[in-house]
C-alpha cells in the first residue's frame, strides 16, 4: 500500500475546485438548460390565432422568453413588450364575464374556464426540465474534473 499521495498538489488543486461548488456562470447555464425546456415544452401548450388583432404585434406563443438574472437564476415568461403577460394569465387561469357595461355586481354570464396550459406544462416538464439541470450540471463538474 503507498504511504504518499505522487501528484498531492493536483490533487488537493482538483478538491478545492470541487469543494468551491457551482459559479454563478455553471448556475446560470443549467438553469438556462431548464428553463429552455420548459419553453419547449410549454410552446405547443400555449394558444395561438392565426390572424393578429389591430393593434398585435406578436403572437400570445411567439412572446414566451426566458429572463436572466443577475444571480443566476432563470424565469420564464411572456413579453413585457407586447403585454401578452396579463392576456396569458386571463386565458390560463379563465374569467367571469361582464353583462354590457359592466357595472352589474353580479354577472348572469356562466364563467369561461381557463385552458390551463400553465400548470399541464408545470406537471409535464418537471422530470425533464430537472433532467436538462442535472445534465448541464454534470457537463460542468466533468469539466472540472477532466481539467486537472
Amino acid at each position: 500500500m503507498a504511504s504518499h499521495i505522487s501528484n498531492e498538489t493536483s490533487f488537493d488543486h482538483l478538491l478545492d475546485d470541487l469543494a468551491d461548488g457551482f459559479g454563478r456562470e455553471e448556475r446560470f447555464q443549467a438553469n438556462k438548460a431548464g428553463a429552455k425546456k420548459f419553453a419547449q415544452i410549454m410552446k405547443p401548450k400555449v394558444p395561438y390565432r392565426f390572424n393578429l388583432r389591430k393593434g398585435e404585434t406578436a403572437h400570445l406563443r411567439d412572446s414566451l422568453i426566458n429572463v436572466e438574472h443577475a444571480n443566476g437564476s432563470v424565469d420564464v415568461g411572456f413579453t413585457k413588450k407586447s403585454m401578452k403577460g396579463y392576456v396569458a394569465r386571463i386565458i390560463n387561469d379563465g374569467w367571469i364575464p361582464k353583462p354590457p357595461g359592466g357595472r352589474a355586481k353580479q354577472s348572469n354570464y356562466d364563467p369561461v374556464a381557463g385552458k390551463h396550459f400553465w400548470e399541464a406544462t408545470q406537471r409535464e416538464a418537471k422530470g425533464e426540465v430537472g433532467k436538462a439541470v442535472a445534465a448541464s450540471l454534470k457537463a460542468t463538474m466533468d469539466k472540472k474534473v477532466h481539467s486537472q
